[in-house]
């Protein structure tokens, strides 16, 4: 029998894919609404060979008929078909998430359980599609779980300087135990320092955790995403104070928390300093880019040289201006002398409750310190060693918070029976790096020193500064350099300058194409490796992966890596300054 067409559409458009309304006639209807029907009561217009296999073919009229119980089924299955459609979004949200990669078994498993399936409803086997369908959110989730476990990975921090007593505890039960250089820190783990002890805690993206004296604070949590190197950590201070020095991955990338008394904040800075006083409350400074607050459920920002103080059962104290660094009352950050004691001076800041000193044999502050307290505004240094020690000065307010540090002064002392020292800035070894064709040497010696580079006579200042430019520069230049003081002693040395070019550069092969003649590069696997000069440091970007290499003592650097279709980019810095000497950018194509 055939229905008139209005009578068709009445039907065909008063029930809901999966609804449960059970057809009391049977419903007849031309072949080209063979999709229409199936979207009505499948859910969608691929499963138009079930509809097929379940109606009966008027083939002179080119017509089909389903009977109720076949149109039942047909509704009951919409159901397993939407279920697929969902975990089908979820594959492809897992497949962005390196599925491939971290869960490559069970991303087969997956695939097979979605081709067993989209077979049957090819072949119209409504039963066998059902089971399938049934598989699949479990596969899915196996997938998922999987996914989380091989790309997260729990990392340790390493304990990479110390000075006097510094303890460590395994887990939260565990017994403090003495603590050396090297010492691996896990989730749970704590470290302790006592009277006059630091130590720096380095993690895997070149952030580092400087602890302070008398200090307790636990590890809650240190792990990282292979998928973008992203760290994911979390730290607790239970007594004393930290100064948490962030890279640039840690800050842009990661995800850095520190829970210090009743506070949880989230860093995007490079240079946070937290104290605490117990679990109750906590005095918290800001020196670079924000760091988010939440405290008794408030939350504020403070932003660059900003602090703030939270106490339990009270809102954070509202974003306060840090007082401003001091600054010291000699204009050269270099000073020579020969005496054993130094008189460390700086100007007055309004409002300052006392100042801290710092000084110490390493320029990061992160080796042997000694640091004093103080109203005066100069401290007597006393024993300085032969050498370098680095001096710094910052003012706390009357709140207690901690402002930034001044610039760093380097004093050189050096005895008049021993030749005049010679430093040279930015030097690694004996070797200074230029991108360009002209280079100013600079560095300190004695100032009462006759000196001399390539023969010509340099001006030295009262602070023993000098500084020499050199032109027409190509290639690597020896450089010879005499420094005399008025007794005669004398100090020669000889350093090269380097002036980097892309030719010396890029000089290498990225895959099996020359990074030089051409800047069109093949997606895939690759290694990438070359020699060029110690004291520099590669940054490799392509689309969202970015990795830093340094150079070793020989220039050498090398990496392998998997190259995504879209831009590369190669940048050589300099590993103190950062200063980027050459970059070139390449186009990453489909690997045929």
């Amino acid at each position: 029998m055939k229905y008139p067409a209005l009578l068709i559409s009445l039907i065909l458009f008063s029930v809901k894919p999966g609804e449960s309304y059970a057809q009391q006639n049977p419903l007849t209807f031309q072949s080209q609404d063979l999709q229409l029907i199936a979207q009505r009561y499948t859910g969608s217009t691929v499963n138009w060979p079930l509809v097929i296999e379940m109606a009966s073919h008027d083939v002179d009229n080119n017509a089909f008929t389903l009977q109720p119980a076949a149109i039942l089924q047909l509704q009951n299955f919409a159901g397993f078909s939407s279920q697929v459609n969902e975990q089908q979004k979820r594959v492809t949200q897992l497949i962005n998430s390196g599925a491939t990669v971290f869960a490559a078994d069970e991303y087969e498993t997956v695939k097979g359980i979605v081709s067993n399936y989209s077979e049957s409803v090819s072949n119209g086997e409504l039963e066998q599609a059902i089971g399938f369908a049934g598989e699949l959110e479990q596969a899915v989730d196996e997938l998922e779980t999987s996914l989380l476990n091989n790309r997260i990975v729990d990392v340790q921090a390493q304990l990479s300087k110390k000075k006097g007593e510094v303890d460590k505890r395994v887990g939260l039960l565990g017994s403090w135990t003495d603590s050396y250089l090297g010492d691996l820190f896990k989730q749970s783990d704590g470290i302790r320092t006592l009277i006059e002890s630091y130590a720096t805690l380095s993690f895997t993206d070149g952030s580092d955790i400087q602890v302070s004296p008398n200090t307790v604070a636990v590890i809650r949590k240190s792990r990282i995403d292979k998928l973008d190197n992203a760290s994911d950590t979390e730290i607790t201070l239970e007594d004393g104070g930290l100064l948490a020095k962030l890279s640039a991955a840690g800050k842009d990338r990661s995800t850095y928390v520190l829970n210090a008394g009743p506070s949880r904040t989230e860093l995007k800075t490079q240079n946070f300093y937290a104290e605490t006083e117990g679990e109750d409350r906590a005095k918290l400074s800001n020196y670079d880019g924000e760091a988010i607050i939440n405290s008794n459920d408030v939350t504020i920002t403070i932003q660059k040289n900003q602090g703030t103080i939270v106490e339990e059962g009270k809102d954070p104290l509202q974003p306060v201006e840090l007082l401003p660094a001091p600054e010291l009352t000699w204009s050269a950050a270099d000073t020579l002398i020969n005496e054993e004691e130094l008189l460390f001076s700086f100007r007055d800041i309004e409002d300052a409750a006392n100042y801290r000193v710092q000084y110490s044999d390493s320029p990061n502050f992160d080796g042997d310190i000694t640091e004093v307290t103080t109203t005066e505004t100069a401290v007597n240094i006393n024993n300085l060693p032969l050498g370098m020690t680095y001096v710094r000065v910052q003012a706390t307010d009357q709140l207690g918070l901690r402002g930034p540090f001044s610039k760093t002064a380097r004093i050189i002392r050096n005895v008049d029976n021993k030749p005049p020292p010679v430093f040279i800035d930015n030097i690694r070894g004996n070797l200074l790096l230029t991108a360009g064709d002209t280079y100013a040497i600079e560095g300190v010696t004695e100032p009462d020193a006759v000196l001399t580079i390539n023969g010509t006579k340099v001006s030295v200042a009262a602070s023993g500064r000098f500084s020499h430019s050199l032109t027409d520069l190509s290639g690597e230049t020896d450089v010879h350099i005499t420094s005399k003081d008025p007794t005669g002693n004398q100090t020669e040395m000889t350093v090269t300058v380097a002036r980097l070019t892309e030719e010396r550069l890029f000089d290498f092969r990225i895959g099996k194409t020359s990074a030089l003649q051409s800047n069109r590069v093949k997606a895939g696997s690759t290694i990438i490796s070359s020699k060029a000069y110690n004291g520099l440091k590669v940054t490799i970007s392509n689309q969202q992966q970015s990795r830093t290499i340094a150079t070793d003592s020989q220039g050498r650097w090398g990496t392998k890596l998997t190259l995504i279709p879209g831009e590369l980019t190669l940048s050589f810095k300099d590993m103190n300054t950062n200063q980027t000497y050459i970059s070139k950018t390449f186009i990453v194509e489909e690997d045929e």
